[in-house]
């Protein structure tokens, strides 16, 4: 079933803010969501996502801005006004009712008669359809996302709302919830708005992430850009790990700017540093720890000419399965991590062993030195690492 939509599913925000006496939850925010994509509002706890998405519901009035869907300015409009439906993390279904009745409430509601087909192609959208006359205490905690989620879209929105939808899940069935989701989303074609503050789950479902610090967007971008061309230490380390070198500008080499970290060279793409570059000044580099290669001291004349290098020791080594995490000590970066993809283990990687990291300089990002190297760190897992390799 394919539901086709105008270009009013568009969501922009132009100046929206929002402040609770001297505290401002939303500094003044444009951001345009366009149709027909899956738009995710990724951020710890506090930093304003959810305020932004309850100002589109209408369930928060902006301090300031105002809310567009489409050519319809919505800002001063009742929620049961707006063409958008919210899902909680709470799903919120009616104990008494059962599934069909669940998800023709809103039908119902509006005094539409003969609603067996909408709601039978709904339920079998959500892939429901045989379980329509149970009650939702039989069904599972996926189950009644899915129900939730259709009593939501049979309402025909132009946008769909996603409030924390899957929080309340186990981690396998949060992960089969986040492919249902999207492929829900792409058969109906409607715009989707999703908070979370898990970043696997926004990386795993969205078209566009704005990552979300303090009340602001920190950056806006498609999954992979924001994870491969990060431009803050906050987005950074709030997306997965990464390692951060403190080195200074040494000089320039064509397209590239050449680094000292420590008494060693590094190479970064000058495209791929978001800070000045003038010789002499501070730069953070950064690089992710499944980019990186390992290999034992005594085999380091194999390594090729051209790539970045740093010596260390092994300090630990941890095996996940698809993956062996190293944690070495350098002299221009402590707890360096490395992931390495178990294909060929060499035994001798073992803590205490003298090692080289080296990885390509087109992998390598740079930040302005001023930021917080432990900026998006706390309270925050990560990305999962074994999902990033």
């Amino acid at each position: 079933m394919k539901t086709t939509t105008d270009a009013g599913g568009d969501v922009r925000l132009s100046g929206i803010s929002k402040t609770y006496g001297s505290f401002t939850a939303v500094h003044p925010l444009d951001l345009t969501v366009p149709q027909g994509s899956f738009f995710a509002l990724l951020g710890a706890s506090g930093c304003g996502k959810t305020t932004t998405l309850r100002m589109i519901a209408g369930l928060e009035e902006p301090t300031s801005g105002t809310v567009h869907l489409g050519d319809q300015d919505v800002t001063a409009l009742p929620p049961y006004k707006r063409p958008v439906n919210t899902v909680f993390q709470s799903y919120a279904l009616f104990p008494h009712l059962d599934i069909f009745e669940n998800v023709a409430f809103g039908l119902r509601r509006r005094g539409i008669k003969g609603v067996k087909q909408q709601v039978g192609d709904m339920l079998d959208l959500v892939q429901l359809g045989e379980q329509a006359r149970k009650k939702p205490h039989q069904l599972s905690g996926g189950q009644q996302q899915r129900v939730a989620v259709a009593r939501a879209l049979i309402n025909h929105p132009k946008v769909l709302l996603l409030d924390e939808p899957l929080g309340a899940l186990d981690l396998k069935l949060r992960r089969q919830m986040q492919l249902e989701l999207k492929r829900i989303q792409t058969e109906v074609g409607i715009t989707f708005v999703h908070v979370t503050h898990d970043q696997e789950e926004a990386m795993t479902m969205a078209d566009t992430v704005a990552v979300m610090n303090g009340g602001r967007v920190e950056q806006l971008g498609s999954p992979a850009d924001l994870y491969e061309n990060p431009r803050s230490t906050f987005v950074a380390n709030f997306l997965g790990t990464s390692n951060l070198i403190e080195a200074e500008v040494d000089s320039r080499s064509g397209e590239d700017i050449v680094l000292k970290a420590g008494d060693g060279k590094l190479v970064l793409p000058e495209a791929r540093c978001a800070a000045p570059t003038t010789t002499g000044g501070k730069v953070l580099v950064g690089i992710r720890p499944e980019k990186i290669s390992l290999t034992h001291a005594d085999d380091a004349g194999g390594i090729p000419e051209g790539r970045n290098r740093i010596t260390g020791t092994i300090a630990a080594t941890s095996f996940i399965g698809v993956s062996t995490q190293y944690v070495v000590d350098s002299a221009v970066c402590p707890e360096f991590e490395v992931y390495v993809q178990n294909v060929d283990r060499d035994s001798r990687l073992a803590p205490g062993a003298e090692v080289v990291l080296h990885w390509s300089p087109a992998h390598t990002f740079g930040f302005d030195a001023a930021q917080s190297l432990l900026a998006g760190t706390t309270g925050s897992a990560g990305l999962d690492e074994e999902a990033a390799l």
